[in-house]
């Protein structure tokens, strides 16, 4: 993994973000597993964490502007009356006390003593030239001995001063890595005066702030690698916080937008659903994120020093949306009640079962906030008016005659009976939603001769006797009328609302009123022996529309 991770570092930073991103989860997850053996490159560790920081600032502008103190802070002169007066004296090394990082004010918060970086002049000495001369030794290479030496010390100081450092890490994230060393170099210049003379060779002393530079940038990302018991390094702690913050600012905005469309009134079947559309939108993003919170491997569990991701509440929001569902519910409703309102003219049966439909809407109203009660109100009552204007027909008498012609479906029934020859019906609806049937007339007409014919509903033969009946069934094709009558008026009466709404579920502008026969107290069927009832009577049924058939028992 470590050379796959070095491999990557090489491939250009356009590239190395890219294929960074598509293994995130599985190159946290090595180091997190690795970190107790000690067996990473910290260089290559940190380097990587900065990169998956980096990916998050440019994602949220509020962790973009997050202020950090200049590199200033973290530096100080060995020698100066400050440094003399701390118990470390002049030896670079950590300070006790260390920024720490403040996500409710986004700021890096307390004093420091900075890295203290202890640089002498070095002096020319008459007597260690005849030495090395006496020993065989070149000046030039002792002094480069020297140098790298005390380059190497400065190297392991300043990773000793990194190590959970957090307020450090904030800096290398926030600063790019060649403006951070060129402050270093600044600051060199200012605070060692012999730095910065120009003399001979000026090469030369533009080399020493490049080499002490380097060193110190390279022991603080060696040591923002380093992990730190039972948490993680500095930088992937630091990682955590900011991914953390990235996922509550973006619950905070779904909640905002949540919050401001929870407060919008809805006018409309359409307003509503653009509402509700809106918040399951929100909704779904908000629990898409939630579980992107769960799975995040670069998130610090408890155990590990972390803090719980603060989730906004959203029980306003959740409800109001509860609230436009049972909204978008009745308002449907009502717009199919709407729909029957388009004939100028509609039964009493009728019309009594839509206003009912109407207060059973209203009925609803309790599982409505009060923003939405106004909406279902104002449609409710619209549609009652619409209704209530309605010119009401007598049940006992049928539609106008050229109604029969305005038939615009019918479905094909077949009964059989099992004792006689299947037979076919034919049923549909007048515009005035008048049950009509077509079906041969007579039981052993051989002509193919078809009578279309009003059935009327099964109130019409309340109270009236058997004979009465049969009088009134007489209207109807003659297989269909044996198949309604039974032994006795009351027989008849039931056997004959059964055969109506068998009839009426087929006809699809009908399927609303069926319910209403439900609702009519008849007497138990009373079976005749010689006549097969609508019960056991085998029914297929198709759609001449559709040419689909299907079979009941």
């Amino acid at each position: 993994m470590l050379q796959v991770l070095a491999a990557v570092i090489k491939a250009g930073a356009a590239r190395e973000h890219e294929i960074l991103a598509e293994i995130r989860d599985a190159v946290l997850s090595f180091i997190h597993k690795m970190e107790p053996r000690g067996v990473m490159d910290t260089m290559l560790v940190s380097r990587v964490q900065i990169l998956y920081i980096r990916s998050l600032l440019s994602r949220s502008p509020e962790l973009h502007s997050i202020k950090v103190p200049p590199v200033e802070r973290f530096l100080e002169r060995a020698n100066t009356a400050h440094s003399r007066n701390c118990s470390r004296g002049s030896s670079p090394g950590r300070s006790p006390g260390r920024y720490d990082y403040d996500a409710s004010s986004d700021r890096i918060d307390g004093h420091v003593r900075g890295f203290r970086v202890n640089i002498k002049q070095g002096k020319k000495s008459k007597f260690s030239s005849i030495v090395l001369k006496l020993r065989g030794i070149d000046e030039e290479t002792w002094k480069q001995h020297v140098t790298g030496g005390k380059l190497r010390e400065l190297t392991e100081e300043a990773r000793n001063f990194a190590i959970g450092n957090k307020s450090l890490a904030a800096l290398f994230v926030h600063t790019p890595a060649g403006e951070l060393q060129r402050q270093i170099r600044a600051w060199l210049a200012e605070k060692f005066d012999f730095l910065s003379v120009t003399g001979g060779d000026g090469s030369g002393v533009s080399g020493q702030l490049e080499l002490i530079s380097t060193a110190i940038i390279d022991g603080w990302m060696a040591g923002l690698g380093v992990p730190q018991h039972p948490s993680t390094d500095s930088l992937g702690q630091l990682l955590s916080e900011y991914t953390k913050l990235l996922y509550t600012s973006q619950l905070q905005h779904l909640k905002d937008v949540a919050g401001t469309l929870a407060t919008e009134e809805a006018e409309n079947l359409a307003s509503v659903t653009r509402l509700r559309s809106a918040l399951e939108s929100v909704e779904h993003k908000r629990r898409k994120i939630l579980q992107q919170v769960r799975t995040d491997i670069a998130l610090l569990t408890k155990e590990q020093g972390g803090s719980p991701l603060r989730n906004p509440l959203t029980s306003a929001e959740d409800g109001r949306l509860a609230s436009l569902i049972s909204l978008d519910y009745i308002l449907r409703q009502v717009e199919d009640i709407e729909k029957e309102t388009s004939h100028k003219s509609i039964n009493i049966t009728k019309k009594k079962a839509l206003l009912g439909a109407l207060d059973e809407l209203l009925g609803r109203m309790p599982s409505l906030l009060s923003i939405d009660h106004p909406c279902a109100q104002k449609n409710i009552e619209e549609a009652r008016k619409k209704v209530e204007n309605l010119h009401e027909l007598n049940e006992l008498t049928p539609g106008p005659k050229h109604s029969l012609d305005e038939v615009a479906q019918w479905s094909v029934l077949q009964f059989n009976t099992g004792s006689t020859t299947p037979f076919v019906i034919k049923c549909g609806a007048t515009l005035n939603l008048e049950l009509v049937v077509k079906g041969q007339a007579k039981l052993q007409d051989k002509s193919g001769n078809e009578i279309v014919a009003i059935v009327p509903k099964p109130a019409v033969l309340t109270n009236l006797s058997l004979e009465e009946i049969k009088q009134i069934l007489s209207q109807l094709p003659e297989d269909l009328c044996q198949l309604a009558l039974a032994r006795t008026a009351d027989g008849t009466r039931a056997r004959y609302s059964r055969l109506y709404k068998t009839l009426a579920i087929r006809v699809p502008s009908m399927k609303n009123s069926v319910g209403e026969l439900e609702k009519d107290a008849l007497p138990r069927d009373v079976v005749n022996p010689s006549t097969p009832s609508i019960k056991s009577a085998q029914l297929q049924i198709k759609t001449e529309s559709d040419n689909t058939s299907d079979v009941y028992q």
